[in-house]
């Protein structure tokens, strides 16, 4: 499963995102295996650098969880990673 999602810089829970100043939330990718054991998770910040850090995995579900809150340019990134895994 992957899993898309925003976070602000100074927390750890997706739910701060609205309270935070935009240019320092960052979009997260975090890929977990059959077991639920993490196998990838980091910031992302285009199409490659998601891609290339999922490169040697298969992806067969993804979820995007982030809040309204998210600037425009962080949606894009996540529609795009979302679209590409869908095809």
């Amino acid at each position: 499963m992957l899993t898309i999602y925003a976070l602000a810089h100074d927390s750890m829970s997706t739910e701060d995102v609205y309270i935070s100043i935009h240019d320092k939330v960052k979009l997260h990718i975090k890929l977990t295996d059959d077991t639920g054991r993490t196998v990838v998770q980091r910031s992302v910040t285009s199409l490659r650098q998601a891609l290339n850090a999922l490169k040697n995995y298969t992806v067969t579900d993804v979820d995007v969880c982030y809040n309204v809150d998210v600037t425009d340019k962080i949606h894009r990134l996540a529609l795009k990673i979302n679209e590409h895994f869908l095809k």
